[in-house]
């Protein structure tokens, strides 16, 4: 049976981001206190913001939650299956466990699968081949080149063999600056990692980062929109060497290549190739409502591009929209008891196989409901909850952390 997303508990989207607070709920605000064993992964204990009680009494006094917020998936088509035959021949014909044989850091593994794909073939931009990831594949061992169309689409099927979650995205200069600027194609990777989306070419083997830290397409659109990228710097390969701009491909190769940025609403075009879906979601910031997006297509002539008159654009104002957030659990809760809490942890897991929750630095333990009953100690406490899909790719964690202050008798 083909998977789908799966929202823990079945709580609809639009439960999940309800309001939260009613006027009996406290909030506390005030920095957690971990004991040695509670470590959030990556910058999680860097977003710590007051954690919503419901019914809460006098006696919790300090209330936090750190780690990447939840959003939910609203405008996103389809999920890729990783077990589905065709992820698991790429995976095992390619051998591609091979290819990050070793490696612990999760985004070094996503770099690593983006150098062999950038190393399948050389560039050839006039490639018009239209086959599947293992035609491409197979063509490319005989010398074929390809381009960025290719790059995309096996990109996006290694990441997904690999129990990744990818889309594609389709990107282009400033055609006023750069009138024989071409349209892009790249993707973006769900990191763990980094509790975000990440860029990632497949075509050119390189990313952006601005001081260190690793952007999506999205946030290289608005720098450029804003000031054309200032301290954004282009990086290559498994080793993170800083390149100039201005290298091969400019200028769809450089940051400025990101002045228009879509996403293809379809998520799952490497299982279900057969899908009709092509409408693209788009950032509707300033930029899209006051300036037109022109394309050059086969003839070489600049025209307004095709989702204008085919109306398939789909704008959003909601950037947590485009930036839905894979594994990531969402906590609710409510204190029951003057010490106990009633958990309810949500998420959206594409391809979902456990959720794990353990409290002050325990063993982590399996939550087969969604539910889970909070037994506070006097002092503070830890609560860790994560996600595990059927590929034993780890979510991001999420932590919250309660200190109880029971009056004496």
């Amino acid at each position: 049976m083909r998977r789908t997303w799966i929202v823990a508990m079945g709580v609809l989207f639009a439960a999940i981001l309800a309001a939260r607070v009613s006027p009996q709920n406290r909030v506390a605000h005030a920095q957690d206190v971990r004991p040695a064993g509670v470590q959030p992964a990556g910058s999680l204990a860097q977003n710590s913001r007051p954690l919503h009680i419901e019914d809460a009494n006098s006696s919790i006094v300090k209330a936090t939650v750190s780690g990447p917020e939840f959003h939910a998936l609203t405008l996103f088509v389809g999920v890729e299956d990783p077990l589905d035959p065709a992820a698991k021949r790429l995976r095992q014909e390619y051998r591609l466990d091979d290819v990050v044989s070793g490696e612990t850091s999760e985004f070094r593994k996503m770099l690593k699968l983006r150098h062999w794909v950038h190393s399948r073939w050389h560039i050839d931009n006039d490639q018009n081949f239209n086959g599947d990831v293992f035609a491409i594949l197979e063509k490319a061992k005989a010398g074929a080149g390809f381009n960025c169309t290719h790059a995309m689409k096996v990109q996006h099927a290694v990441m997904t063999a690999m129990g990744f979650v990818v889309r594609d995205l389709g990107v282009q200069c400033n055609t006023e600056e750069f009138p024989d600027g071409y349209h892009h194609g790249v993707n973006e990777v769900w990191s763990n990692e980094f509790s975000k989306w990440v860029l990632l070419d497949g075509e050119y083997d390189f990313h952006f980062e601005r001081d260190g830290r690793v952007l999506s397409a999205l946030e290289v659109h608005e720098a450029v929109r804003s000031d054309r990228g200032r301290g954004i710097v282009k990086v290559q390969g498994p080793d993170r060497n800083v390149v100039p701009m201005n290298g091969l491909g400019f200028p769809f190769t450089s940051a400025i290549g990101y002045w228009w940025t879509s996403y293809h609403v379809r998520q799952d075009t490497f299982t279900e190739p057969s899908g009709n879906e092509s409408r693209l979601v788009i950032f509707d910031n300033e930029a899209f409502r006051q300036t037109t997006w022109y394309r050059k297509r086969g003839d070489h002539v600049l025209r307004k591009h095709w989702a204008y008159d085919a109306k398939a654009f789909i704008p959003t104002r909601d950037r947590h929209q485009i930036e839905w957030t894979p594994g990531v659990p969402d906590l609710r809760v409510r204190q029951t008891a003057p010490a106990e809490l009633e958990v309810r942890i949500a998420n959206v897991t594409p391809n979902l196989k456990i959720t794990s929750v353990r409290t002050d630095g325990g063993d982590w333990q399996t939550l087969n409901d969604g539910h889970l009953t909070w037994k506070l100690r006097d002092g503070h406490n830890f609560l860790e909850v994560r996600t595990r899909n059927v590929l034993d790719v780890d979510g991001p964690t999420v932590m919250a952390a309660v200190t109880l202050q029971r009056m004496e008798n």
